[in-house]
């Protein structure tokens, strides 16, 4: 431990001066300035190293002064909470909260701790964490309790200025950082740039409600008090930079074992997501109906769609509600206005008539609650959506409209608030759903959203979601695969009326998604105890709902994947339900779900039984999938508590209580119940219920199920109530027994059905599952069930988990996208070809171009957008696949591969194809674009074919029914004729690459001659060291106007990065420069025109470039010599093998 103490401390003293990244800030950011010497600190109050004899007295404080004049506080919040709040010139200012703050409330109290003098440094000490703080200069460094291993340690002092604080921090390869909010399509961050703020839209990428709070896998965190905008760079392995663009620091620390405590910390000071009412976490439905029946919203129903007779709101309950029930179709509550200046007539009658259908009522809100007493407590509107056009400034206008809804709710009921927002913040959690506002739905649109929720929970956003097939819809499949998956999760909305696809009505599809839809919509509804336990949890601890493996499953043998995003695309609800949603077609992965990944421990497959037991290391496997077989698997030892299926919540009485139970060891659960709307249960008015189950680890025996009597009372609370279980035995008992009697067997499920109480086994049920009822029992009663099961007893084998077929290099279909196509027969789309003719050899399912009056020459041409960045080296393509093969086959074509439409460069491959049958593939050396562009030059004419001569126009040729040849005159400004062709298929083919579990940082400082221009790892101009904006860099390039560096790249470099900007040393210069990076001849990125104190950071995907170019460019004629860009941290990513050498600049 000592020695590791002490290699950690020499790699701070080998950092100190150093900086990975600073904020790309904008508005001219002031020079930061490091705090300087500690020069005096005292505590504040009583004698902060001695507990007082008075207990509640005032939180244990210390002021800390600088001789930079630098004011530092340290407020000592409990056991593992500290606060360290800094400002220059001897002042601490507030974070300018106005009606909400991001701290909801700061513990206050006593807490035991010793304050000592080490010598270089002051020692704090809690049970729980020490903080040195070291005096010259003033740094901080955080360890856990022993004092010896560190959690985080400054490199540098605190840098303040008017307009930016930055905090420096080693780190080590192994840490992992999640939080930042909702940031779509991520939730662990060691290697990237984390912004906090808002993007200004919602797609991958974007950041609907970010939060300024960072979490460590060594167990720390940090929320930046502030409404700043925030920069984390996380980038360089050994230390990472928090910047805040604002010259306050304002940080509150969390120390816990692990990320749970440290996020219990984080949401016990900003606020915990609240207990919902249970309706809430039903299927909820959107859509204006006060537009005189979509005249106000043209084109944005589908064809033939009416509302309703009157074109006002209580169109809705016939139109909507009443149809739900008419297709035994679950659903919770309706918004009925929808929509921009949509609003309501008749409320309090759509109110009523709503809550005939078992719906509740909320209102979309454009512009402010100033109707809400009215609407809440009079009409009896029950929830609020605030959308962007009230909440879109963000922020703190942002949290004050939420806590002003939330408030409305609160004063003008005895309900529980429900509300959804987007551009949320630091503690919008405590008021809101947070979802990700607004898209077109997509395979991707299902994919990016799954770790999008784990993030958000791992930001305290228990609740956080993404409208159904988005909101702009997308077909029947992505529906209903949404659908499926969000029916593990706690909330979901589908949102009509703003595109012209189908309604987001679950009984709007025809079979058979309606009643697959129905289905899962039911489940919801039947696992309501497990997730209304979950929500308890959460409001009890901050614990997330929906999680990644890093929640419950470190210590498995296997931690750094479970804190990585290498199964990123499957979560957990709760410890039990592992979730593997499907995001391909089931054209195109050929139903299959592939690379589902199972943490150690032993896992049933919810859906048919079988089993798998995953080693140390976990297990991956691929499943067969139907259209309604969402991947589900159950931990062994689960206890899943399910009421009877219903529509809604309070349908009918709970009282019977199912539990579905995979025996395996020693187990227990919680039931939590309440009145499920009220808030009477903040004031003790619920229920608890202990169960618990005791199995064999391995093997069989016999199963013990203690059900223990119900404690505690609510309003509309079940006196008495019957049980069901279903075990997954895997084999018949020889008896089952209640309270030491044998209850009994009945022959099959018919006689089950009929009987008040007592058992059978179905061996037909997931390889052998009993199941048990009894009468209705007073709920005080414990039960004790054993279900006698002899040790020898032989457990029925289940067939394993077969690997998916090798599906080849094909980009899948369904991430595709025909971004430019030629002229094409009606009805004989592109896509046609994309979808491999659907195999079927049908002419109408071929592609066909056509030619007209307006366009008779020139080349056919079509542009596919890849999804994202790929490497392609293939085309695979194939004609008409009748008897007619020959005719309208390709000759001569060109290939291109971009990221930006129009910037094509030269084509990557040019060739011609054989005049054949069947498919032919095209190889060439793999290229990296976004975009592909295919063109036909030319058509294979099989009737005046002999060789190629015939295709030249600078012979004659022999013309249909001449005699002789005729002579064709060329003319080079005719453009050749290229007649219509014909596919049945067409593939793009992906070079797939390993993935690299280790990557190296080239620095390109570090090359062995730098060209005229460049200095290595200082200015230019100067021999000082490297600097911006304030801040000090160790490694890159110093740049002055003109440099060029061109490098040759090989063995399969995958990322650029850099922070460009102005040296300090040459602020005076204000024309700035501008810093370009090319690939291959072409302009991959432009900085723009960069001034001081600027710094901006450009991250590039170079895979497939053979030679990149740096390129400084002066901002004008005359420019000096003396001017000076810094190319800091310059470097090169990519595996080991990968190589680069200085090549000669063109």
């Amino acid at each position: 431990m000592a020695s590791r103490q002490r290699r950690l401390r020499g790699t701070v003293a080998a950092l100190a001066g150093t900086l990975a990244g600073t904020l790309a800030m904008s508005g001219g950011a002031a020079q930061a300035a490091a705090v300087g010497n500690l020069r005096e600190i005292k505590a504040l109050g009583e004698a902060a190293d001695q507990r007082p004899q008075d207990k509640q007295s005032a939180t244990p404080q210390w002021e800390l002064r600088t001789d930079a004049q630098t004011l530092i506080r340290i407020s000592l919040l409990n056991k593992s909470m500290f606060r360290i709040w800094a400002g220059a010139k001897g002042k601490l200012s507030e974070p300018g909260n106005k009606a909400a703050a991001i701290v909801e409330k700061e513990p206050s109290g006593w807490v035991d701790h010793q304050m000592s003098d080490a010598g270089d440094h002051h020692l704090l000490r809690t049970e729980e964490f020490a903080l040195r703080i070291y005096k010259k200069p003033l740094r901080f460094e955080l360890y856990k309790a022993d004092n010896r291993q560190p959690l985080w340690q400054e490199t540098l002092g605190l840098d303040l200025s008017d307009k930016l604080s930055v905090q420096t921090l080693a780190s080590d390869k192994g840490e992992r950082f999640f939080g930042g909010g909702q940031q779509n399509g991520a939730f662990e961050f060691k290697g990237k740039q984390l912004e906090v703020s808002y993007s200004g839209g919602w797609e991958e990428g974007d950041r609907p409600s970010p939060a300024p709070f960072l979490m460590s896998s060594r167990g720390w965190g940090v929320l930046r008090n502030s409404w700043a905008d925030g920069s984390y760079d996380l980038r360089d392995a050994r230390q990472i930079t928090l910047a805040h663009q604002e010259g306050r620091f304002d940080a509150y620390y969390f120390v816990g074992p692990s990320i749970r405590e440290v996020l219990a910390g984080y949401t016990l000071l900003t606020g915990r997501a609240r207990l919902l009412p249970r309706w809430a976490y039903e299927y909820g439905d959107a859509d204006c109906y006060n537009d005189g029946d979509n005249i106000k919203k043209p084109g944005t129903v589908p064809p033939g769609w009416s509302d309703g007779p009157t074109g006002k709101t209580p169109d809705v309950i016939e139109s909507v509600a009443k149809k739900y029930r008419e297709h035994d179709m679950p659903g919770g509550w309706i918004l009925p206005n929808d929509g921009y200046g949509c609003g309501y007539t008749q409320l309090p009658e759509v109110v009523q008539g709503l809550a005939k259908y078992g719906f509740k009522t909320g209102l979309w809100t454009e512009n402010g609650v100033d109707k809400i007493k009215w609407e809440v407590g009079t009409a009896g509107s029950r929830a609020q959506k605030l959308d962007v056009a009230w909440t879109g400034a963000g922020y703190q206008h942002s949290l004050d409209a939420n806590q002003a809804a939330y408030q409305g709710i609160l004063d003008n009921s005895d309900s529980r608030p429900f509300l959804w927002t987007v551009m949320g913040w630091a503690g919008t959690q405590r008021y809101a759903v947070t979802w990700t506002g607004d898209q077109s739905s997509s395979w991707d649109y299902i994919r990016w959203h799954i770790p999008t929720l784990i993030g958000s929970g791992l930001s305290g956003q228990a609740y956080a979601t993404g409208d159904v097939d988005a909101i702009f819809g997308g077909s029947p499949e992505t529906f209903t695969r949404d659908l499926q998956w969000k029916s593990f999760t706690p909330v979901l909305m589908g949102m009509s009326g703003w595109a012209a696809q189908a309604r987001k009505h679950p009984w709007a599809y025809e079979e058979p998604y309606r009643s697959i839809n129905r289905k899962y919509l039911k489940l919801k509804l039947r696992l309501t105890p497990y997730m209304y336990g979950l929500a308890r949890e959460a409001e009890q601890s901050g614990a997330p709902l929906v999680r990644g493996l890093m929640w419950d499953h470190l210590g498995d043998g296997n931690d750094a994947q479970a804190l990585s995003e290498a199964h990123k695309y499957q979560f957990l609800l709760g410890r039990d339900l592992l979730v593997a949603p499907v995001y391909r077609s089931q054209a195109a992965s050929q139903g299959w779900r592939k690379d589902i990944y199972l943490p150690e421990g032993l896992w049933f497959d919810y859906w048919d039984g079988r089993q798998v037991r995953a080693g140390k290391q976990g297990q991956t496997l691929d499943l067969q999938v139907t259209l309604d077989k969402l991947p589900v698997f159950v931990r062994a030892g689960a206890i899943l508590p399910m009421y009877p299926e219903v529509l809604f919540d309070g349908e009918k009485p709970k009282d019977q209580l199912t539990l579905d139970l995979y025996p395996s060891g020693s187990s227990q659960t919680t039931l939590y119940e309440d009145d499920g709307s009220s808030r009477r249960y903040k004031e003790g008015e619920f229920s608890q219920q202990e169960i618990r189950m005791q199995a064999p680890a391995q093997g069989a025996g016999d199963v013990r199920v203690e059900i223990a009597g119900v404690q505690g009372r609510y309003a509309g609370q079940e006196a008495r109530r019957s049980y069901a279980l279903l075990v997954h035995s895997r084999t018949r008992p020889q008896a089952v027994e209640l309270g030491g009697q044998v209850l009994p067997e009945l022959k099959d499920a018919a006689a089950f059905a009929a009987a008040e109480s007592g058992w059978f086994f179905d061996a037909d049920d997931r390889y052998g599952t009993v199941q048990v009822k009894t009468a209705k029992q007073d709920i005080r009663q414990a039960l004790s069930f054993v279900i006698r099961i002899a040790a020898d007893a032989v457990l029925t084998e289940g067939s394993g988990f077969p690997a998916a077929p090798v599906l080849g290099r094909e980009v899948p279909v369904d991430s595709l996208l025909v971004v430019a196509r030629p002229a094409e027969e009606p009805g004989h789309p592109l896509e046609n070809a994309l979808n491999g003719g659907k195999r079927d050899g049908k002419p109408e399912s071929w592609f066909r171009t056509s030619r007209n009056q307006a366009q008779k020459t020139g080349p056919h041409e079509w542009v596919l957008g890849l999804g994202e960045r790929r490497m392609i080296d293939g085309i695979e393509l194939a004609p008409r696949n009748d008897k007619h093969w020959k005719y309208g086959q390709i000759r001569d074509y060109e290939i291109y591969l971009s990221d930006n439409m129009g910037d094509w460069g030269a084509p990557v491959h040019r060739g011609r194809l054989k005049l054949q049958e069947g498919l032919q593939k095209i190889a060439f050396k793999a290229a990296a674009g976004r975009l592909l562009r295919f063109r036909v030059l030319s058509v294979h004419k099989p009737d005046e074919e002999e060789g190629t001569a015939a295709q030249d126009p600078m012979v004659t040729a022999n013309q249909k029914g001449g005699e002789a040849p005729v002579a064709k005159a060329f003319n080079a400004f005719t453009p050749a004729e290229v007649p219509p062709i014909v596919l049945s298929e067409f593939r793009v083919m992906e070079q797939r690459q390993p993935l690299q579990a280790e990557q190296q940082q080239h620095y390109l400082s570090d090359l062995p001659a730098l060209p005229a221009g460049f200095a290595k790892d200082k200015p230019a101009s100067s021999k000082a060291e490297m600097r911006m904006n304030g801040l000090q860099f160790r490694k890159g390039l110093g740049a002055k106007p003109g440099a060029k560096l061109a490098l040759n790249l090989s063995g399969g470099w995958s990322r650029f990065r850099a922070d460009v900007g102005i040296d300090d040393s040459c602020r005076g210069d204000k024309r700035g420069m501008e810093f370009q990076v090319w690939g291959d001849g072409r302009l991959l990125y432009s900085s723009g025109l960069v001034q001081a104190p600027a710094v901006v950071k450009p991250e590039l995907d170079v895979r497939g470039l053979q030679l990149l170019e740096l390129r400084s460019v002066g901002a004008g004629p005359g420019q000096t010599s003396a001017a000076c860009g810094n190319w800091a941290n310059a470097s090169l990513l990519g595996p080991e093998d990968a190589r680069v050498s200085p090549s000669k600049a063109r």
